[in-house]
Formats: structure tokens, sequence, C-alpha cells
């Protein structure tokens, strides 16, 4: 079902499944991919508890072998609004039988949107309410419409809060994992990244261990969006490398990735997993502001 909020300048739609933002209206247009198949048919999905594939697709769990899909489970579960005005909205999932055939803990997630004139903001707050330490990756998938106007994707670039020189790891196309030990790209001093369709020859950009939490992307001087987080380490740049120009680039910050190439298969040793103590919760919150 889908749940629409408002502000003077924003309207924001909402999916139930996922609690996946589904269209962003800026001054009555559109800043977020349409979810088109024929590029990509998501549009701002939240991974949880896993970001990426596993290697050989299973991972294991407590001694036990499982089955979670890419990018996990909660994109495509439905939510429960638990709260509701005009300018905000909350969604609640609780573990269940469904979920703890393929992720063995009991949790509350609490996915929270508010606007505040040309802001959106979020949070999502995790719960451990099981009887036993809880090992989980989140990451947010959200994808940018780029270019806005008859204009190109190279029109466009990123720019970032800090600089820093980044050794991006390589992506192995075929499995999915994540080969640490080769270096795909150096990013001498990243302080901004120009935006072209080639650098996502070979899947994402990949940036571990970022000194940033906030993310503008602009069209020469002008900033179009400012993107602020907090509560991730890692960040993906996507956009589709199937030869067909999306018109989106995907902004994603992560905490944990997918699996190393020379992963043990084991979850709890995955990169970066959060080990949440019984009772305990851990909130990330983000941002998306809009400009004209």
């Amino acid at each position: 079902m889908l749940y629409t909020i408002k502000s003077n300048n924003l309207e924001v739609t909402i999916e139930s499944v996922g609690a996946e933002i589904k269209s962003i209206l800026f001054d009555n247009e559109q800043r977020l991919h349409d979810s088109n198949k024929k590029y990509w048919g998501r549009s701002a999905p939240i991974l949880f508890p896993n970001i990426g594939k596993f290697k050989n697709d299973i991972t294991n769990i407590k001694g036990k072998d499982y089955k979670l899909p890419k990018h996990g489970f909660l994109r495509d579960t439905e939510m429960e609004v638990v709260k509701q005005n005009d300018y905000s909205i909350s969604f609640s999932l609780k573990s269940n039988e469904s979920t703890k055939s393929v992720y063995p803990f009991d949790f509350e997630l609490i996915i929270n949107y508010t606007l505040i004139n040309n802001r959106l903001e979020s949070s999502i707050l995790v719960k451990n309410t099981s009887n036993e330490v809880m090992p989980f990756n989140l990451g947010l998938h959200p994808a940018f419409k780029v270019p806005l106007y008859s204009d190109k994707f190279e029109d466009y670039h990123l720019e970032f809060s800090n600089m820093k020189t980044y050794h991006t790891p390589s992506v192995d196309l075929t499995t999915g994992t994540i080969d640490f030990n080769k270096v795909f790209r150096t990013f001498e001093n990243l302080s901004r990244l120009d935006l072209n369709y080639q650098d996502y020859d070979f899947d994402a950009i990949v940036l571990n261990d970022i000194n940033f939490d906030n993310i503008l992307l602009k069209k020469q001087d002008k900033t179009l969006l400012s993107f602020t987080f907090d509560g991730f380490n890692s960040l993906g740049i996507w956009t589709p490398n199937n030869n067909v120009f999306a018109n989106f680039i995907c902004l994603e910050p992560w905490h944990g990735c997918a699996d190393a190439s020379d992963h043990d298969g084991i979850y709890e040793h995955k990169k970066d997993i959060i080990n949440l103590n019984v009772g305990d919760s851990k909130l990330f919150t983000y941002s998306f502001e809009f400009y004209k």
C-alpha cells in the first residue's frame, strides 16, 4: 500500500513493503527514480540484515546454512504503519516465522519519515528483542534522478564533505562478491566525483571507511541535493552497467557490504558486522535536502 506525506515544498510517497520511498516531488518535480524495470525496478530500498550477495548464495548463522536474498529480506517485506499525520509517517516490522526462517533472531525495526520544508528526515531504529547477541548489516539504496532536465548525465557531479584517498576494491561480476585484495581504482584526495557511465562498467564504486557524512549532488556550481547521514561507514555509488544509460545515480551509505571473495561463509564474520547486545538498539539517521 502507498502512503503520501506532504510539506510546503515536498510530496513523498512511501510503500508499506519495505517502507521504500517510491516518489519524491520537490516543487512538483520528480527527484527519485521511477522504478522503471528497463533500468532497475526499485527506487530506494532499505537493506537489512545483509548488503549485497553471499558467497555461493549461502551464509552460515549459528552453525546452520541459510539462503538470505541479495540485500536482505526487508525490501520485500510488508511493514505496519504505526503512526501517521500530514507530514510524517512511521513503520514497524517485528520478527515473525517468515523472517526467522532466513534470519534466526528476534528484532523490531522502526522506520520514520518526516518532512520539514524542503528536507526529508528519516531514522531507522534496530532493536534486538532476542535473548542473544544479534549480528546484522544495514544500508540505504536511494536512486536519485539524473539528469533532471534536457541535459546529460555527465553534466553532474558529486562533492564530499571531506577529502581522502580511496583504494576501491574490485567487484566480481560473476559472483557478486568483493575482492578486497584487488584494487579496482584509486581516487587520490577524493573530494569531487564527476559522473560518467564508464565508471560503473564493473558494478559499483565502493568507498570503505569513509570520513564524510554529507554528499552534494551538483550541476556545475548549482547544488540540487544535500544528502546527510549518520551511522554508516561505507558508500556504494552505482548506476546500471548494462549499456541502457539509466537516468539515475544511487548513493548508498552502508554499514557492511557483500561477502569478500575469500570469505569463510560465516555470517558473524562478515565485514563490518554490527553485533547488537540483548535488549540494545542502534539508530541510523539521514536526510535529503532539495534545491532548485
